[in-house]
């Protein structure tokens, strides 16, 4: 103590040096790991094992991925992220897909029918067909992750499906990226199938991080 019981007016731990704003933490950014990045890493894993267990009758897989998308978007912000959140966004999402989702599926279908016929060799310009419908089916699915991204609760999903194509072509670079995603979970799957059930959650946080940038970008 100084003279006069005046207490020293640096206090205990003076020299220590105070973070600076630099070093503190921001809140954007703890929002951002959505509580670090083994919450994040974990929080895919529930939402991969969910949306495959909601997507077993195949055409609610539309559906189960616009509410895992939008669950793992909750989880980035800090907000409630309940399975019973997800379960809720899942029947909305259920709403008026039936007609997009068949149709998808159907498509999806024929395009993988005719891979396999143009591998056979007998069909005539069986390369082309096999690249326009590789192609196709790439494209289509990348429409799809878009879809699940753009929609909200009450939305058309026919809107929603046409705005996707939109986004599918004037945003080229996030395009390629879930191009990317794809190939690497197709990679992922083919190395070790069980794995296919984490798949979706790690292609909404991919759809999420793409989108985020698509909006963000200056």
């Amino acid at each position: 103590d100084r003279p006069g019981g005046r207490a020293d007016p640096a206090g205990p731990g003076a020299g220590d040096a105070a973070p600076t704003d630099d070093e503190a933490p921001q809140p954007d950014d703890r929002a951002l790991l959505g509580g670090g990045r083994v919450g994040l890493f974990g929080e895919s894993l529930t939402v991969g094992l969910a949306v495959s267990v909601l997507s077993l009758p195949v055409v609610t897989a539309l559906p189960a991925l616009a509410a895992g998308v939008a669950h793992v978007r909750r989880h980035l912000s800090g907000r409630p992220d309940t399975l019973r959140d997800l379960w809720d966004d899942f029947r909305l999402a259920c709403r008026g897909v039936w007609l997009v989702s068949v149709g998808a599926v159907a498509l999806l279908i024929l395009l993988a029918f005719n891979v396999s016929l143009a591998g056979t060799g007998a069909l005539p310009g069986g390369t082309g067909v096999r690249v326009v419908s590789v192609v196709a089916a790439v494209t289509l699915l990348v429409a799809l992750l878009r879809a699940a991204a753009g929609w909200t609760p009450g939305a058309s999903w026919r809107v929603v499906l046409r705005d996707a194509g939109r986004r599918t072509g004037d945003d080229l670079t996030g395009s390629g990226l879930l191009v990317l995603a794809l190939g690497l979970c197709g990679v992922i799957v083919w190395m070790l199938p069980p794995l296919a059930v984490i798949v979706p959650g790690l292609l909404a946080l991919a759809t999420v991080a793409v989108e985020h940038r698509a909006t963000t970008r200056p």
